[in-house]
């Protein structure tokens, strides 16, 4: 059986690489391995997710904030948000042990490794009882339904009470179902990116 991403195998054959994630203010450089989502490049998901909040969070960062980003892989998200100012604070989780390990390494690497915590968790089971001012996620479609509904779904229960959830979607991968369900748990629910088919999707616990 095919390797998934979302899943461990550490009897892979490495065959690490080092790619570039260029941003107008942020550059990183990633090293990827086999058995990781988007080994090759940072997905165009996540690149529309990162350009469509990171005005939204470094805006938040007048004082310390803290972040969860959740199917974290080898890291884009947590250390280029981590990279937008020393006030924030990123726990970057994931199932898969060998993306954790790459992006531990990819923290270090990038001069963000005393901002951000990385550990192993499947969904928010091994998440401290804490709360986020954001929760972050890319979710991992390919493990199906239920665990990306899991993942949006248990978002609410670690966010401050100003606290919001962005996720990323194709529409024809469940994009407009999951704004239906994080209707079901939030007031306020929006669409604040389209493009190329992917969804921004961003909902908050209270608002003014």
């Amino acid at each position: 059986m095919a390797h998934q991403y979302f899943e461990n195998n550490e009897d892979l054959a490495h065959e690490r690489q080092e790619i570039k994630l260029n941003l107008p203010s942020i550059q990183l450089s990633l090293t990827t391995d086999s058995g990781v989502f988007s080994r090759d490049r940072v997905d165009y998901g996540t690149m529309v997710l990162l350009k469509a909040i990171m005005t939204k969070i470094q805006s938040a960062a007048t004082q310390k904030i803290s972040v969860l980003d959740v199917g974290c892989g080898y890291g884009p998200i947590g250390l280029v948000l981590a990279k937008l100012s020393p006030q924030i604070h990123v726990d970057m989780i994931d199932v898969n042990e060998r993306a954790l390990q790459l992006a531990q390494e990819n923290a270090t690497k990038n001069g963000v490794d005393t901002q951000v915590n990385i550990f192993q968790s499947d969904g928010y089971t091994s998440v401290p009882a804490k709360q986020y001012d954001f929760v972050i996620t890319n979710p991992p479609i390919r493990a199906g339904k239920k665990v990306v509904d899991s993942i949006l779904k248990g978002s609410q229960e670690f966010l401050t009470a100003q606290g919001a959830v962005f996720a990323v979607l194709q529409k024809k991968q469940g994009a407009p179902s999951a704004k239906k369900l994080l209707e079901t748990i939030y007031p306020r629910v929006e669409i604040i990116k389209r493009d190329k088919g992917y969804y921004i999707l961003a909902a908050q616990k209270n608002f003014d």
